[in-house]
Order: C-alpha cells, then structure tokens, then sequence
C-alpha cells in the first residue's frame, strides 16, 4: 500500500501573506492533486501543524485552504489520517482544543488523531503520536512501551536534530526512546533530516529565508517495504540574485510572488543598474531587499538568512502569551514602536 505523507502546512502561515498563500494554491494544484490522481492515491497521513496561527483562524486563508486541498481530497475519495501538531492546540497544556477537529467537521473522509493511538495500513501496524504535552505525556509513554508496532509516526520535539538550517535543538525527548520501532516517521521541524530509525519529514514549502535552497515536498511511503519515496516541491519561495556590473533576470513566471534579494557586489553603471532594478519592480514579486552593503552580512557568518522577520516574531509571541487585554492593540503599539526604533537606527 502506497500512502501520502504530508507535515508542517501551516495554513494561514505569515499573518495570512496573500503570495504565500498563491505559492501554497500553485503546489497543491500544479504538483499535489495531479499527483495524488496520477498514482491513484487513495490514502494520506497528516503529520501535525495543518494550521499556523494556535488561538484564531482567518477565514480567508480557511476557505482558501478549503478550496486548494481539503476540498479535492473529498472529492477525490481520499481517506486523510490528521495527527495534531503544537500550532494546532488552542492550550499549551492539552490538546483537547484543535483546529482539525474544530475546522474541519464537515469533510467525513478524514479522522483526526488526538490521543496515542495505533492503526493498521496495508497489513502493517503503526502508531501514532499527536503532539506530546503535559496532559498526555505519560499516556504516550505508556503506548511506546507496550507498542509493538514497527513503525511510529508524530509530531515529536527530539534532541539534537535540526530544527532549521544550522539549528540544531538541545532539548526535547530523547531519541532512544523510540529505539524500538524499525522507523519513525516525524513532523514538527521543517529541515529534513535522518538519525538512525528516525526521520523529520520537513515541511512542503520554503517558509522564511534561512530556507532559501532548502529541499521541500512530500513523501509516499510503502507499507510493505517500510520505505519512503521523497517528491520534491520545484517552485522556491526565495531567490537570490546577484549583481555585478549587471544581472541576467529569470523569467517572470519563476519568480512571480516570490521573494528576491538583489546583491550589489558592484554596482557599475547606475543608469543600468536603476534600469535592472525597474524590471524586478515590475515582475509581480512578493517582495524585493536590494542589498548593498555586504560587511555587516559578511560579519554575521551567514549575511542573508532569518528565520522569521521581526513583526511577525512579535506577532507570534504575543500570540503565545496569556494576556487579559485585546491581543490586536497590543501587537498595534508594538508596531508602532518597532517603526519608531526602525526610523531611529
């Protein structure tokens, strides 16, 4: 039995961003779907973090997510196993909350799994684990032990794997404890990557800039082989082009709504270089950083990289927090704020 493995899609990821969201709409429609239709998919596994933001939705980025992937899969007849994630939890504590369930009643073809539970797929057994929290910490270990199951798949935080490129987590559950099982399959960190029997599936798409070249997509995995075949997302999020004395510009199509950093290594001619700069601005780009002042980039070890941009990191934070006051005016003063500090510098 071939079966889908999807993690990490962050519906309604960046506040909502509206390229993000036509990046997401050209993957599922041009790669996913015809995908799914041309190998007779019939079965997928969602492993955590369908949505992005814990305590809201945006209807918008709802009914679009609807529109580009939960919609076809009904209609199509494919059955979707959805683990929760962290991002999918309205409490830290619990995960009696969730957005999959909460979401996405309507669609009967998917079953949502909330608890440690194991499941059989083609003749073999596998367990499954949510996000693991307090309310279910000791549940979930109890199921490892008594599992016998070859194969676990979750949304698990383990120690020292990559969480994204060049970070590689010192905390978390410890890898050994699921030494038992032939592999394990994981959401939650976005870098793919492999340790033993454990492998982190990543992400479908390029999400922030410390992803700029990453390898994204999705995975098939074979029942009777225990084997996953990785199918890679070909359209990037990020570009870098680099500009010295002149720059060759890719078609527009390729980098239409994504996001360009122009790099000056030598400017030249600024009547050419203006002229360059002009064709970009008018190539429908999500956005477009002309960098010209390579030292600082050059001092930081890597010049171009982040992980998120500074509003939506406070966004998110705030997000997270308990506060008994309307979360909308406070991330407005800290836009203010952090407009006012910018003007400064």
């Amino acid at each position: 039995m071939k079966i889908l493995l999807i993690t990490d899609q962050h519906f309604g990821v960046r506040n909502d961003n509206q390229h993000f969201i036509e990046h997401y709409k050209k993957f599922y429609s041009e790669i996913v779907i015809p995908f799914i239709k041309a190998s007779k998919i019939d079965t997928i596994i969602n492993l955590g973090d369908t949505f992005d933001k814990r305590r809201s939705i945006n209807f918008m980025s709802l009914d679009e997510a609807k529109d580009m992937w939960f919609d076809p899969l009904r209609d199509l007849n494919v059955s979707m196993t959805m683990l929760i994630g962290n991002h999918d939890i309205y409490y830290k504590n619990t995960l009696r909350v969730n957005a999959p369930t909460e979401l996405l009643g309507e669609y009967s073809n998917f079953t949502v799994i909330d608890k440690p539970t194991t499941c059989n797929f083609g003749g073999t057994d596998i367990l499954f684990l949510p996000w693991i929290c307090d309310d279910n910490y000791d549940r979930t270990l109890r199921s490892i032990t008594e599992s016998d199951a070859p194969v676990c798949m979750g949304h698990l935080e383990l120690n020292g794997f990559e969480a994204h490129p060049g970070h590689i987590m010192d905390r978390g559950m410890e890898p050994h404890i699921f030494k038992k099982f032939k592999k394990v399959f994981t959401g939650h960190y976005h870098s793919k990557s492999n340790k033993g029997n454990i492998y982190y599936l990543g992400n479908p798409y390029q999400l922030y800039w410390n992803d700029y070249k990453s390898k994204r997509g999705f995975h098939v995995f074979d029942t009777e082989t225990l084997r996953t075949t990785f199918y890679r997302n070909p359209f990037d999020t990020f570009h870098k082009l680099y500009y010295n004395g002149g720059v060759v510009l890719p078609p527009e199509e390729e980098i239409k709504g994504t996001f360009v950093k122009l790099i000056v290594e030598d400017k030249g001619d600024y009547a050419k270089f203006d002229y360059a700069v002009q064709k970009l601005q008018r190539m429908s780009l999500g956005d477009l950083k002309i960098v010209e002042d390579l030292s600082v980039e050059l001092d930081s070890g890597d010049p171009l990289m982040e992980t998120e941009d500074t509003l939506t990191m406070l966004d998110n934070y705030i997000d997270e927090i308990d506060l008994k006051v309307d979360k909308s005016n406070v991330k407005s003063v800290m836009r203010s704020l952090y407009m006012e500090a910018s003007c400064l510098s």
